[in-house]
């Protein structure tokens, strides 16, 4: 089904919609030959150094349109996001008739200027590659976001990532990285939930892989609402000695909270503004503070500083699981 402004576009336009929504995927001929290099790309933007993150990005751009058979084209990394009313702005592909086409990346967001998850990073530079692939390999007129569009850069996505390295971190291994970094992974989770949710219509969002998995709102409801108790849950430990905790059940708040009727922009406008709260108070805890524990009913004692990894591996599990029901995948 057609995104809502599919009905205001010129029919010269809605037939150029309907050639790109037809194609689902972009193949690449090898490519594990690319993956090194998207492996240097995630440490370099792990280093938070931008002329390093620019080097890696050429590097795989360089490569990537030589294999996708396109003309090359410059890419340019820029520090934190322009924003506005309208949010904020994560890349732009520009073409001229005169010179090389053009890709910009921000790897910093807007208001936080924290560096941007990894995954998020290379889908934007794979979003706008997928334009650079609509004007130069499948020839389009004009590069319109369409489902198709949408899957094209999933695909080329997966190609990319090799998925037998992409097993979940568990929150034991969170609890390995330094306290700074399990901080800096929860402020940027709101703006990958985002950005991954953008231009998807509503039947889209709604969708469930199937009968047990969740729609990607399903999804965006479940962190806002864990969002307060994991919040309940540090302050329970702070003020109790040993409290054993009392779990709740995501499922049954999926039916009886009605996940599906609820607004996934709103929902997501609920969880930035909890995490920010969070991240606010769990910055005025003292070094004797991060070792209380409690008693968690699954995983047994767990101290305030296990419960950061936690909050971590939480956000990452459900962002993976955001994607996968996107694509229609469980």
């Amino acid at each position: 089904m057609p995104f809502g402004y599919y009905a205001r576009l010129t029919r010269a336009q809605q037939v150029i919609y309907r050639r790109s929504d037809a194609i689902a995927e972009i193949g690449l001929e090898r490519p594990a030959d690319l993956r090194p290099l998207v492996v240097a790309l995630e440490r370099a933007l792990t280093s938070e150094d931008r002329e390093t993150t620019q080097r890696a990005t050429e590097g795989l751009i360089r490569d990537l349109t030589a294999a996708l058979g396109v003309p090359p084209v410059t890419v340019e990394v820029l520090a934190a996001r322009p924003h506005a009313h309208w949010g904020e702005l994560h890349g732009l592909y520009t073409s001229t008739a005169r010179g090389r086409p053009k890709i910009q990346l921000w790897m910093r967001t807007a208001k936080q200027k924290r560096v941007v998850a990894f995954r998020t990073y290379l889908r934007t530079l794979l979003h706008e590659v997928g334009h650079h692939i609509d004007y130069t390999k499948l020839r389009l007129k004009d590069s319109f976001h369409t489902e198709g569009f949408y899957k094209r850069e999933s695909s080329l996505f997966h190609q990319l990532v090799d998925e037998r390295s992409e097993a979940m971190a568990t929150w034991e291994e969170y609890a390995k990285w330094p306290r700074e970094q399990r901080f800096r992974r929860l402020g940027r989770t709101a703006d990958d939930f985002a950005v991954a949710i953008a231009g998807q219509s509503e039947a889209v969002l709604a969708r469930r892989p199937d009968a047990k998995n969740w729609a990607a709102k399903e999804v965006v409801c479940h962190v806002r609402d864990t969002e307060e108790g994991f919040v309940l849950r540090f302050r329970a430990l702070l003020i109790m000695d040993e409290p054993t905790l009392v779990l709740g059940d995501p499922d049954r708040w999926a039916v009886e909270r009605q996940y599906l009727r609820n607004d996934v922009v709103a929902a997501l406008d609920a969880f930035r503004a909890r995490r920010r709260e969070s991240l606010v108070f769990l910055e005025t805890l003292t070094p004797d503070q991060w070792t209380r524990g409690a008693i968690h009913p699954a995983r047994g004692r767990l101290t305030a500083d296990d419960y950061l990894s936690l909050m971590a591996w939480h956000d990452d599990n459900h962002l993976d699981q955001l994607a996968r029901s996107l694509e229609g995948r469980a």
